[in-house]
């Protein structure tokens, strides 16, 4: 499996969850966090991607993220809503990965998989969840 197929299987599964408004595959530095398009937006990148012989290893950083509201009387915010949003995202992700929903194509997960929470990571008023994940697929490589 190549990393284009990676990348589609990824994108693909992320843009089937109705909870997400928005996917991207892109640096952090490229994102379009213009909270006038749609959120929650999720965003992901492959890191680096370990090759080895019977799999390769991509390890893929997931954010997901929504604009972070605050009530002008109460001083209140919804960052809590969006924390426990992002999180139910994300383990829905992690799951179907470790069930082997997605090993139809071919991909699973290794090792465990830490959620953190962020607010104002970007300092545009965005709070979520940010997890890293290493997803192994098989090497198809021949050596001659």
């Amino acid at each position: 499996m190549n990393y284009l197929e990676v990348i589609n299987i990824i994108k693909d599964d992320l843009e089937a969850n109705e909870l997400i408004e928005r996917v991207q595959n892109e640096d952090l530095d490229d994102l379009d966090l213009d909270k006038a398009s749609r959120y929650p937006l999720a965003a992901f990148y492959v890191d680096n991607v370990n090759l080895d012989s019977p799999s390769n290893a991509y390890n893929v950083n997931l954010l997901l993220m929504d604009i972070l509201d605050v009530n002008n009387a109460t001083k209140e915010d919804n960052k809590d809503f969006i924390w426990n949003e992002c999180l139910a995202i994300v383990n829905n992700f992690v799951s179907r990965l470790r069930r082997g929903d997605l090993f139809g194509d071919r991909i699973q997960i290794e090792g465990d998989v830490l959620a953190e929470f962020f607010t104002d990571r970007f300092d545009k008023g965005l709070a979520g969840v940010g997890v890293s994940v290493t997803i192994n697929v098989p090497n198809e490589m021949t050596i001659c």
